[in-house]
């Protein structure tokens, strides 16, 4: 077959060989793509000199199309003649028409792209499947006005079949890899989480991630739709699209460039001019992020749903075929817009005391006992506290005076106490700045230490409920998260030991000098501590009562141990049965023990203090510290026994 072309004056004949031009078989791709647009040219040059000429429209065409040519891009929101000719167009059939009556209708078109104008547009598009929407591999019509549509559009002005037009649409490229064609599959990323509770005004918050694969040549990815549930303009400013931790495109959406897909439950935002190049074989995560708002007068946007619905992502493979992705929908994410309020966390310190002896006097308050130390974080925005409310108070002996809360050497707050009863700290005025921690101090002050209040317990707790705050810039109530904050026990004393482990120690032996191979193990242990004296001298019993050691082995197992107690210098001795550590003074004391498995089952054991007993003379027997009351790490570490054979 030949074909023969007709120019219009004035247009220039491209790189086009003769042969091609005589005989269109013998044509190369590229030499028949040049064709087809010259073509198009010509056709719509020579339409454009008819009107010029004779200032009607070519035959067939409407009178709203008078001069007119489609050259642009349409979409909803576009204005201007070329929309009126559209829906002129549109309106020549009645399964296309855009209204049967008022605005759009039959004699009553607009300069104004609508609902109404895409949804005939749609129709139009389904209408010339083959011709504007098969090529693109497309089953269903978008209502976007593009080189496909417009041609088709161009050959009814002309009353000619007219080849769709070269251009491409906004942000697509030249083939990336020329001369291979390849494939796009994009899925749904790990992160950001879903389900999320964002704020207004906030900027560039990631609500979604897609892991986007290239195969078979570099794609270069121009646009991307995401599907919403709910109107989207009326709770994000903007959608930008960031290549890793790069941001590629800005997108603001508004009603008109929202596509209505069904009103009141699917819009559609289309981001288009992304240049985003995939390459071969790579995968690339896209983040989508966006500047959430509300409607005025309202504090929740409600969950908004959207997704990533198949072919939303299209890009331009290396031989210039447009490539969709995903296959299928990708499951649906949500997040909610919500007015700023802080949010606030209670914890405890990692400083917070141990539980431990105090040393209080028999004629003087002691002030400023630590009980507590807690941390609060605020988040999302700067907090106010305005009141701390105590656990019940834990005080057996009646030894607490006053409560203090402190923000490191500042006093903020202080109440009288009661025994089981909760103590409030306010009017507080303390801010807590969004992402920052601060740590508080609950310390006491202790009333003259009494004969009846040795050896008392006290605690203090302060629980996440027992905040009062608020957000720092709405005011609105801000509750606390987190577990109670528990300040470890105090016990008061006017003379009192405090022990530090020296080390801690455990040995296997062989037993009778015999090899370890034929008979059981044995272990000998040891711990050292020192003992220091606070407030006046204090008595230790020199028996095998004074420190005791327990040793732990599984189950069905025997253990037999025995205990001596040294101390160095032995001349501290005031009687035969008890050492004296004098006031300021700090000696050490060392715990042995010697294990041996009676069983003929294996075990593991270890060695450790399960009380210790000391007084303020000479009968050392006064108090008993338990491993459970003051919990002394002194612990050594675990060995293995072989039983008896």
């Amino acid at each position: 077959m030949t074909m023969v072309a007709m120019m219009a004056p004035g247009l220039a004949q491209g790189a086009i060989s003769d042969t091609c031009r005589a005989n269109i078989s013998t044509c190369t791709t590229t030499e028949l793509t040049e064709y087809i647009a010259e073509l198009t040219a010509t056709i719509t040059a020579l339409q454009a000199r008819v009107t010029a000429l004779t200032g009607t429209p070519a035959a067939g065409a409407p009178a709203a199309c008078s001069g007119i040519t489609f050259t642009v891009n349409l979409s909803q929101g576009s204005t201007g003649n070329a929309v009126k000719c559209l829906q002129a167009l549109l309106n020549q059939s009645a399964a296309t028409q855009v209204a049967a009556s008022g605005a759009g209708s039959p004699g009553n078109e607009t300069t104004y792209f609508g609902p109404l104008t895409q949804a005939a547009v749609v129709k139009f598009q389904e209408i010339n499947a083959p011709e504007i929407l098969t090529p693109l591999g497309l089953t269903a019509g978008t209502g976007f006005v593009g080189p496909k549509t417009i041609a088709k559009l161009n050959a009814l002005l002309t009353t000619a079949v007219v080849t769709p037009p070269a251009e491409e649409e906004e942000g697509e490229e030249a083939p990336v890899t020329p001369g291979k064609e390849g494939t796009l599959s994009a899925t749904a990323a790990a992160t950001p989480a879903d389900a999320q509770t964002i704020y207004a005004g906030q900027t560039k918050v990631s609500v979604a991630g897609l892991n986007v694969k290239a195969s078979g040549s570099d794609i270069k990815l121009s646009r991307i739709d995401i599907n919403f549930d709910k109107r989207p303009w009326l709770n994000i400013s903007t959608i930008t699209i960031a290549d890793g931790t790069t941001d590629v495109l800005t997108y603001t959406v508004t009603e008109a460039d929202t596509i209505e897909v069904t009103a009141g439950s699917s819009y559609t935002v289309r981001i288009t001019g992304l240049n985003i190049t995939i390459p071969d074989g790579v995968t690339k995560t896209l983040t989508i992020k966006v500047d959430p708002k509300l409607v005025a007068g309202t504090t929740s946007s409600g969950t908004i749903t959207y997704q990533i619905l198949a072919n939303a992502l299209r890009g331009t493979d290396g031989v210039g075929l447009t490539q969709y992705a995903p296959s299928a929908n990708l499951t649906a994410r949500s997040f909610t817009v919500s007015s700023i309020i802080g949010a606030l966390a209670l914890s405890t310190n990692a400083g917070n005391p141990a539980e431990r002896a105090v040393i209080g006097s028999a004629s003087a308050i002691t002030e400023n006992v630590e009980l507590l130390r807690f941390d609060l974080k605020a988040t999302v925005n700067d907090v106010l506290v305005s009141k701390i409310t105590t656990g019940t108070i834990q005080d057996d002996s009646d030894i607490l005076q006053t409560l203090k809360l402190y923000d490191g050497d500042t006093l903020l707050a202080a109440t009288s106490t009661v025994d089981n009863k909760a103590h409030i700290f306010s009017p507080l005025d303390l801010r807590i700045a969004k992402d920052t921690t601060k740590t508080l101090s609950i310390k006491a002050d202790l009333e003259i230490v009494g004969s009846g209040q040795l050896n008392g317990s006290s605690s203090v707790s302060v629980a996440a409920g027992g905040i009062t705050a608020a957000d720092a810039g709405t005011y609105a109530t801000v509750t606390a998260s987190g577990a109670t904050a528990t300040g470890k026990k105090i016990y008061v004393y006017t003379i009192a030991p405090k022990l530090a482990l020296v080390s801690a120690t455990l040995e296997t032996v062989a037993r009778g000098g015999e090899l370890a191979s034929n008979t059981p193990v044995e272990a000998r242990g040891k711990i050292r501590f020192n003992v220091t004296a606070q407030g006046g001298d204090v008595y230790i019993s020199s028996s095998t009562a004074g420190a005791t050691a327990t040793t732990t082995a599984s189950a069905g197992a025997s253990v037999q141990d025995g205990m001596t107690m040294s101390n160095s210098p032995a001349t501290n001795a005031e009687t035969d049965s008890n050492w004296i550590v004098r006031e300021g003074e700090t000696k050490w004391f060392e715990v042995t023990s010697f294990i041996t498995n009676a069983s003929p089952t294996a075990t593991f054991v270890y060695m450790k203090f399960s009380s210790f007993q000391w007084g303020t003379t000479t009968a050392a027997t006064t108090y008993t510290w338990d491993w459970d009351s003051i919990p002394l790490e002194f612990k050594t570490n675990t060995v293995y026994l072989k039983g008896w054979n």
